[in-house]
This record gives C-alpha cells, structure tokens and sequence, in this order.
C-alpha cells in the first residue's frame, strides 16, 4: 500500500532541546466566507471636540462656541438671555412710567441699554460659532443654516435698534442724565391784574414743580386761572401740574394750540374754557427709544391719565390711534357734546358773574365769546368799553337783562364801519336779515303808537330785544364773519355823482340812507313816525334788481345823506 503523504524530514535526535517550548501551530486559513467579515473597517476622521465647558467657564464657553448647538441658541439664548433682557427691560420701562425723575430715567437707560446691547451680542456671537461647530462636525445642514438664518436677522434687528433706536437720542439722554432738558422749558408770566398765570412754550424738565411753586407763592393769590398755549412736552412734568391744579382748584384756559402733554394740564381744571382762537391736539406718548416694551407702557399709562381726568373713552381711543409724531385735533363741537368745555354762545349773551364782580370778572367773561373777541381783534379796547358798561349797568342795580342789553352800546359804535367794509356777499346778508327783522317786528300797534319795526329803523337800541332768538343767533354769526373778514376794496368811500344818478334812475333817491340810523342809538321819543311798509316794500324788491344794480343800493342804503 502507497502513502500519498509527504514525507517527514529527517531530524537528527542527538540535536534536539527537549526543554523548549513547542513552537505554536500555524492558525488554520480562514474559509473565504470567512475573510470579509475579518477584513478591518475604514472609520471616518473625527475633528477632536474643543476642552470641556467646565475649563474655561459656562458664559466664556457660550462665546467661544464650546456648546452643543441646540444647548447655546435654545438654552443659553432662550432660556437664559430672554429672561435677563426682560427683567431689565421691564426694569427700565417702570422707572420710565413710574419713576419722578426724568433724570434718574435717562441715567438708567444710558447704561440698560448698553447691557442689553452686549447681552444680544454675546447670544449672536456664541450661538453663531456654535452652529460653525455643528456643520464642521457633519451635523445636519438643514438646521445649522437655519440657525445662521435666524441669527442674522437678529443682527439687522439689533442694528436697526441701535442704529435708529438709541443713537439719535443718546446726547438727549445724555443731557437730561446731567440735569439739562434738551426740548427746552416752559415760561410762566403772571397777567397785569394777577388774576391769571399763562403757561407758552414747551413743558420741560422742572416745570411742574416750578407751576407748583409759583401757584402756593404769594404772588399767585389772587390767580383764578392758568392760560395755556403750548405744543406739549414731557408727560410726567405735565402730571406734576396736574396735581397742582387741582390742589388750587383753578380753571384752565387753552389761549393758543394746547397739544400733547399739554392737554392733561387742561383737563384738570375746573372749569374748562377754550378760546375762539384756541384748539386741543392728541396723540400718542412717545419715550423716544423705538422699543415697543417701553411705547406700550408709556401709553398705558397715558391712557391711564386721561381716563382719571375725565376724558371719555372714545377720545382716548382716537389719541392712541394717532401716531406720535402726528396729531389729532379735537373739533370743538366734540368737546361740547362731551361736556369738556362749554356749549358756544348762540347769541351776544355772556356768563355774568357774580354780584359783586370786580371789573375783570366781566372782562374775562367776554373774551371767551368768540363774537367780542373777534371784534377786540379788529378794533382794541372794544371788551374794556364793553365790559365797563356791563359793571356800570351792574352797579346802578339794573336786571340781568340790563346788563347784558347794556352791551349793544358799544357795539353800535362799530356797526356801521362793519356794515360799509363788509364784501358784497356779507352785507346781502345782513340786509336780508334786516329785512326779516322788520317784518317780525311790524305788528299792528295799538292807535297812536309807534310799531317796533320804526323803532328799530330809528336806532332804538332796546327795541332788539324783542327779536326773535332765532334772528338774535343769526345777527351774531353775521358779526362774527364780519368781524374776520377783511375790509372790501373801496370801502368807506362816498358815492360818486354816477352812482347816485343810477340809484335815481332806477329806484329813486329815498333809497340812499334808507338803514343808515338803523344802530345810531336815537332818543326815545313818542312821535309815532313814517310807517315801516315802504321800506320793506323797497327790500323785496331789490332781489329783483340786476345784481350790480342790487350791489349798488345795498351799499348806499347804509351811507348817509
């Protein structure tokens, strides 16, 4: 029988260590199944993560981008930074709508702001780095551009704030964290009879105290009301005297354009006037930084105030609406229907004051009827005659009626110059008005008597109070547009030799002067006179008239002859 193995080497016996250690068997070749599941596998280089957190500080961490992604925007950004930037935010925005020092404010917005500025820089910066680690580390791309996304819009919005928010009011602030007011004070002067203090200008830094103080001086004893024309200023000053006013319980009165912060000072007095010329203007609160925190507190806080001084809501909802630098202009018949300032006389009527009222109390009480203030404007020293015959009839123990009738005296002295200066337009109306006055006033009077209508024609000043209300409020509208209105051309002038031969021609020379005495105050007298028929015969005929025709008889029916 063949072996078929391979023969053994020889080995010599005399040659071998038997104390040696067996060689070691060769490993028997893997099957090939075998060999892929040995064959060792490729891993892919991994970038060695920064040192840990706890070396270098958590915050210094976060600004060297040493967290995990979702640790310093979600955490560190969200959780951390919000709640510190709200704290001083609601901080700031309390001493701002709390606080009594303009001054403490804008020292705590000069460094809050500056604090939140680097707390936003310090969240951008570390959360931005972070998110460089995350991509570089083979994180998903989705979320590390989104979070880049993100965090540049926080960047423009962070510029925008500084940029537009801060920087344009930071030497305002400045200013006022120094004790200077850069928007300027307001000037109190007391008026000659010191019955009354005026406020002009801007309410600054330190007028509310100063208002308080001159109203407890003694200078300000006799002061019955504080005149305002102002554009605003300072809502936390414009508090300050409103808690003087109503201390002194004084009236107000708006003179000028009353606006803004000067309102409130309006409202607290009692009572509230406002003059012809005189309007309120409102809008929002405005603190200046563009921070929606601090401009939603300041007009909570605004609204606050003007529903404690009585001012109905809806007016408060039309303030907040209009933004800060625009304004809103209350119309005056919306002041009226909500009872904050007086109903506008309908007639010459006054508010009379007390028996006993000195001389000024009259003087006070007709400049705020637009109709005499109109004609003080035109003609000065109209309200002192006035108001001096108004004392005199009170003095002499006339009626109340007699007092305010004692007023049409002075008036007649300027009626004929407003009548001739009046446009065409203006003196068509009154002679129209003419016209339905005499014809209210031409009843049959009793045998041998004179009718009220040739009263009137002949200047008897006491006859007008038997007009009609409603033919008295339309004389005063009259006056008041005519007491505005500018003189025509070639007012005043005589008539020429032409004109008079057209009025001849056309209808008749009785024409001239035919209302000229209607305000020349005559003398009583029991003559019963010319009949009142042709005249008015005369007025209705003339809207017949051509119109130039008509313009030229309306114009000399109140010259003289």
């Amino acid at each position: 029988m063949t072996d078929a193995r391979a023969p053994r080497p020889y080995v010599d016996p005399t040659l071998v260590d038997y104390h040696a250690p067996a060689a070691p068997a060769a490993a028997p070749e893997p099957e090939p199944w075998q060999q892929a599941s040995q064959r060792p596998r490729s891993t892919p280089a991994r970038r060695a993560r920064p040192p840990r957190v706890e070396k270098t500080g958590y915050f210094k961490a976060h600004w060297r981008g040493e967290h995990s992604l979702v640790r310093s925007y979600w955490v560190n950004s969200f959780f951390v930074a919000t709640p510190l930037a709200l704290a001083l935010t609601g901080l700031m925005g309390w001493i701002g709508a709390k606080g009594d020092s303009l001054q403490l404010f804008s020292i705590v917005i000069l460094i809050g702001f500056p604090l939140l500025m680097m707390l936003d820089v310090w969240c951008i910066v570390g959360a931005w780095r972070a998110a460089a680690n995350y991509l570089r580390e083979g994180g998903s791309g989705l979320w590390g551009w989104l979070a880049r996304l993100t965090l540049a819009l926080s960047t423009l919005q962070l510029a925008v704030s500084v940029l537009f928010g801060f920087l344009p009011d930071v030497g305002e602030f400045w200013q006022m964290a120094r004790g200077i007011d850069p928007i300027g004070q307001a000037t109190f002067t007391f008026s000659a009879d010191g019955r009354s203090l005026r406020l002009d200008g801007v309410i600054g830094m330190g007028d509310g105290q100063r208002l308080k103080t001159l109203l407890a001086s003694e200078a300000a004893r006799q002061v019955k009301r504080v005149d305002l024309s102002s554009p605003g200023g300072r809502v936390r000053e414009a508090e300050r005297m409103v808690a003087a006013m109503k201390e002194h319980r004084h009236e107000a009165r708006a003179v000028g354009t009353c606006a803004s912060a000067c309102t409130l000072v309006f409202l607290a007095g009692t009572p509230r006037q406002l003059a012809p010329e005189a309007q309120l203007g409102f809008h929002r609160a405005s603190t200046g930084t563009y921070n929606p925190v601090f401009e939603e507190l300041a007009n909570q806080h605004l609204a606050k105030i003007y529903r404690e001084l009585g001012l109905p809501q809806p007016l408060i909802d039309k303030t907040l609406r209009t933004p800060s630098r625009s304004i809103w202009f209350a119309p005056r018949d919306e002041l009226q229907l909500y009872a904050l300032i007086a109903a506008a006389p309908r007639t010459l009527a006054i508010t009379l004051p007390a028996a006993g009222a000195p001389l000024a109390d009259f003087d006070d009480a007709l400049r705020m009827h637009p109709v005499w203030e109109a004609l003080e404007r035109r003609q000065e020293g109209t309200i002192a005659a006035v108001a001096q015959g108004m004392l005199d009839a009170r003095t002499a123990g006339g009626s109340d009626d007699d007092v305010q009738a004692s007023v049409l005296l002075p008036l007649a002295a300027q009626m004929p110059a407003l009548i001739n200066a009046a446009e065409p337009a203006l003196r068509r109306r009154y002679v129209q008005l003419v016209g339905d006055q005499l014809r209210s006033l031409r009843a049959p009077p009793k045998p041998g008597t004179r009718p009220a209508c040739r009263d009137l024609l002949d200047g008897r000043l006491a006859v007008r109070q038997q007009l009609p209300d409603e033919l008295q409020v339309r004389e005063t509208q009259w006056l008041f547009e005519a007491a505005g209105s500018p003189p025509a051309r070639g007012a005043g002038k005589p008539p020429t030799a032409l004109e008079m031969e057209v009025l001849e021609r056309t209808v008749g020379t009785t024409a001239q002067g035919m209302l000229a005495q209607l305000w020349s105050d005559a003398a009583e007298t029991t003559a019963v006179g010319a009949p009142c028929e042709p005249v008015i015969a005369m007025l209705d005929r003339l809207p017949g008239q051509p119109p130039v025709r008509r313009e030229l008889v309306e114009k000399l029916m109140f010259a003289t002859r």
